[in-house]
């Protein structure tokens, strides 16, 4: 590809230089001054316009090269090489390697291997399970009936702190263990404290997913985006 562009910018440089060259030579040895007036009005001005256009064409083409191929190798490195490393519940990281299988864009061993640690992983992945409540279909009715002061609910609500106790403590935990290159995402069908949740967006590379449509997404999008680490 790069071959290809050069090859066509020579092309497009070869012909204005030659529409100069004659302009030039139009006017040393033509005697018609109606040659003289037309290449010094127009064919000459339109040289120089092409040979202007044609420079600054080859720069765009050289910079937008050099993005696009970094660009480029970034993802296929992210692609082929980054590595997952996952935490938590069992459940939810098969749900997110099955998700992973099914878009096919990065190599199974890179997120399949159990044996991955946190340290060597591009990208951490916590999973955090909320136990769902089990209900009666008459219990919402009776705890509607109930007063703020009830044990059921004084119950449910040390529940809820010691599960958002636990999940921060896993959070900052894992946290702990990354350097900045690595990504860090909590996945969970709970919703986290506030604390919890600022020490996940206060962190460069790290998101909150609650919803396992976009997870997938969003680890596309860190393998592709993170920073080179030491040794890359």
């Amino acid at each position: 590809m790069k071959q290809k562009h050069w090859l066509i910018n020579a092309s497009i440089f070869s012909v204005a230089l030659l529409i100069v060259l004659w302009a030039f030579n139009c006017v040393n040895i033509s005697d018609d001054r109606r040659w003289t007036d037309l290449t010094q009005t127009f064919l000459y001005p339109l040289s120089c316009t092409l040979i202007g256009s044609v420079i600054l064409s080859c720069a765009a083409i050289a910079i937008s090269n050099n993005i696009l191929d970094r660009y480029n190798d970034r993802i296929g490195y992210g692609l082929t090489n980054r590595k997952i490393y996952f935490e938590g519940d069992s459940d939810s990281i098969k749900t997110i390697r099955d998700a992973l299988q099914i878009s096919n864009l990065i190599k199974s061993e890179n997120y399949m291997d159990s044996t991955i640690a946190a340290y060597e992983a591009d990208i951490a992945i916590l999973c955090i399970e909320k136990e769902p409540t089990k209900q009666s279909e008459e219990e919402p009715t009776k705890k509607s009936e109930q007063n703020s002061n009830s044990p059921n609910q004084t119950s449910d609500s040390k529940e809820m702190s010691k599960w958002e106790k636990e999940a921060h403590d896993q959070v900052t935990a894992l946290k702990a263990t990354l350097t900045p290159q690595q990504a860090l995402i909590v996945y969970t069908d709970g919703w986290l404290h506030d604390d919890t949740k600022a020490e996940i967006n206060n962190r460069p590379f790290s998101v909150l997913v609650n919803f396992s449509g976009r997870i997938v997404s969003d680890i596309h999008s860190l393998l592709t985006t993170l920073p080179p680490r030491n040794g890359e």
